[in-house]
C-alpha cells in the first residue's frame, strides 16, 4: 500500500477499483444500453457507454489526489499526527478533472462533473457551491492533482490528463454548467451518480457508522439480486 491515500490503510488506487467491482455486474447488464439511448434522444452520442460508466465510478475520488490531502498520510496510509484525515471539498478537484480531462462532448462532460461534484450530497450538494468562487477555507494545494494523480490514473491503467487546477479552472467549469442550466438534459446526470454512490458506499462499508452499514446492506442486497 502507498500513496496516494482513499483512507486510513487503503490507497486510492485500492479504493476505486473496488467501488466499480462492486457495480460491476449492474453495468456489465443492459444499465449501459440505458444511459445510452436516454442521452442519444439529447442528441449525445456514446460509443462505449459501459466504458464511461466505468470511469465515472472507478475516478469518482480523483480529488483525493490533491496534495493538500495526501499531506495528512505517510507513505503507507497511516495518519500523521494521530489526526482524523479529511477530504473535505475533494468532489470539487474530481469535477475539474471529469470537465477538462476527458476527451468527450461538451453536454457528457457537464453531466459526469454534475455527478462528481454531488457525489457525496448527504453532506453538501449543489446548492452549497458558489458559482463565482470556490468556499470559504478552501486551500489551493486542494486542486494541486498533478503529482498524485497521475499516480492514480496509472495504477488504474488510465492514460487521461491530469494537472494542477486553479481557481479560475472552477469558475469556467461552473459557468460551463450554468450554460445548460435551463436544458431539460441536466437532470440525466443520476444516470451516472447512482453507480458512483452504490460503488462508493459498498467499497466504504467497513469504515462506516452504525447507521449508515444499515443502508449499505440494503444496497448490497439490492445490487445482488440483480
Amino acid at each position: 500500500m502507498k500513496k496516494p491515500c482513499a483512507f486510513s490503510g487503503q490507497s486510492l488506487v485500492d479504493h476505486s477499483a473496488s467501488s466499480y467491482k462492486m457495480v460491476a455486474s449492474l453495468l456489465a447488464g443492459s444499465y449501459p444500453l440505458v444511459v445510452a439511448r436516454r442521452l442519444r434522444r439529447h442528441g449525445i452520442e456514446i460509443e462505449d457507454p459501459a466504458r464511461i460508466l466505468r470511469v465515472a465510478v472507478e475516478l469518482h475520488d480523483v480529488g483525493k489526489a490533491g496534495e493538500h490531502y495526501q499531506g495528512q498520510f505517510d507513505d503507507e496510509c497511516n495518519p500523521l499526527h494521530g489526526k482524523q484525515p479529511s477530504f473535505k471539498y475533494h468532489e470539487i478537484g474530481t469535477a475539474i478533472f471529469f470537465y477538462y480531462g476527458l476527451d468527450l462532448d461538451e453536454k457528457l462532460r457537464v453531466l459526469l462533473a454534475l455527478a462528481e461534484l454531488n457525489h457525496l450530497n448527504a453532506l453538501r450538494g449543489l446548492p452549497d457551491f458558489n458559482f463565482s468562487r470556490l468556499p470559504q477555507g478552501f486551500s489551493p494545494d486542494m486542486l494541486k492533482l498533478s503529482r498524485y494523480g497521475k499516480q492514480l490514473l496509472n495504477g488504474l491503467g488510465y492514460s487521461y490528463d491530469v494537472r494542477d487546477y486553479t481557481a479560475d479552472d472552477y469558475v469556467r467549469m461552473m459557468r460551463g454548467i450554468s450554460s445548460y442550466v435551463n436544458q431539460g438534459y441536466l437532470k440525466l446526470y443520476v444516470l451516472f451518480l447512482a453507480p458512483i454512490i452504490v460503488g462508493d458506499n459498498l467499497d466504504s462499508a467497513s469504515r462506516a457508522p452504525e447507521e449508515k452499514r444499515r443502508f449499505v446492506e440494503i444496497l448490497r442486497k439490492e445490487v445482488s439480486d440483480l
